[in-house]
């Protein structure tokens, strides 16, 4: 069960990794949703069948953990087909599958950046900013960002969520540029 919802039967499983595509859209979920709180080496040290796997995405979710059925699933997916109990215990340090394509990609000019919509900004956020910024952007594990200087710097602001910076994980494998102009846009809104 993940998310409190009866998963199918599994999508994928050791000898049949998910399509390249949604294996990049996991390594970013990994990111973004669980190196917030652990190493992904923690992560990737288990090896665990699918249900174990199930298990602890859910057991994840109940203490807080954004992670919507659909992400769950990709995550059950991608974790029971590369970490599973048959897998070597001496897998090097885990790094992302198209690490020869380098992730990074350039921070949008401003010309290029959509203009941000408020009220979906402000459901981006919570699904994948909260967590670490706090509700209403007051702050917790990362800084409040609600007033803060960050937001009158663009290209700062951009550069920092697409790229990372200090504990902040990088986002651009999770997040569109409409998403993350979403995000700014709410913010810019707090009072």
């Amino acid at each position: 069960m993940i998310c409190g919802c009866s998963v199918g039967a599994p999508s994928s499983t050791a000898t049949n990794e998910p399509p390249a595509s949604a294996n990049l859209r996991a390594e970013g979920l990994l990111l973004s949703r669980c190196a917030v709180c652990h190493s992904t080496d923690l992560v990737t040290q288990q090896r665990l069948d699918r249900g174990r796997w199930e298990a602890t995405i859910d057991k994840m979710a109940h203490w807080g953990a954004e992670v919507s059925k659909e992400e769950a699933v990709m995550l059950a997916d991608y974790l029971s087909a590369r970490y599973h109990p048959d897998v070597p215990d001496q897998e090097p340090a885990h790094e992302p599958e198209h690490a020869a394509e380098p992730l990074r990609v350039e921070t949008p000019a401003a010309a290029g950046r959509p203009p941000g919509e408020t009220a979906h900004g402000e459901v981006v956020y919570a699904h994948n900013c909260q967590a670490c910024h706090g509700s209403g952007a007051i702050g917790g594990v990362g800084p409040k960002l609600s007033g803060n200087p960050i937001l009158g710097d663009e290209d700062r602001f951009w550069e920092t969520v697409l790229h990372g910076r200090g504990a902040m994980p990088a986002w651009e494998a999770a997040l569109n540029a409409q998403e993350i102009a979403d995000v700014r846009a709410w913010l810019g809104s707090l009072k």
